[in-house]
């Protein structure tokens, strides 16, 4: 592979959006408008950027009697991204709780849900650097909290909120599409 300094990306910010479950991708030309149909999820931690995983088996060398190395396998792997919502608000609510609009209350509150129900979605995320980003779709994303909600008397009230990637019929049962960088 050669060098391409152009390809290399600080992700100095970003902005992160969902939209209904199986939401075509965007042509997105400005970073912070995607379209109508995106909700941004609002401000994220800066010490805690977006992180994404990979979980599951690794590939396993099998053999035969004359060729030990004849092959390896398939493992079964799942992709996730991890995110810390910083905004105490119904959409964060949502996410981080497992429950839909139906929980956001007349007075404006919000109604935690006994058993949590993973809310699908179409996720964006869109990393900054300077006048280039890089949009990252994937078209159902599996939201909901995955750990303690973050408190420190010197910081902002953190929502961990794990997004684990299903696979979407739009693009052949595949899990998203990352594009290349692009500038403003």
């Amino acid at each position: 592979m050669a060098l391409n300094d152009a390809s290399v990306i600080v992700p100095a910010g970003g902005h992160i959006f969902t939209a209904a479950p199986d939401e075509p991708k965007p042509t997105i030309t400005d970073p912070l408008a995607p379209g109508a149909k995106w909700i941004n999820i609002g401000h994220t931690s800066l010490d805690d950027l977006p992180e994404f995983g990979r979980d599951g088996d690794d590939p396993e060398v099998k053999g035969s009697w004359q060729n030990t190395k004849l092959r390896t396998t398939t493992p079964s792997v799942t992709y996730s991204v991890g995110l810390k919502s910083i905004q105490a608000d119904a959409e964060t609510y949502k996410l981080y709780f497992g429950a839909g609009t139906e929980a956001v209350q007349a007075d404006g509150s919000f109604r935690i849900p006994a058993n949590p129900i993973p809310q699908t979605r179409a996720l964006l995320i869109v990393i900054v650097d300077g006048k280039r980003f890089l949009p990252l779709w994937h078209p159902r994303v599996s939201l909901l909290g995955s750990d303690a909600v973050g408190m420190s008397n010197d910081d902002f009230v953190s929502f961990p909120i794990k997004g684990t990637f299903l696979g979407s019929t739009l693009i052949g049962n595949a899990v998203g599409e990352w594009a290349s960088l692009a500038a403003v």
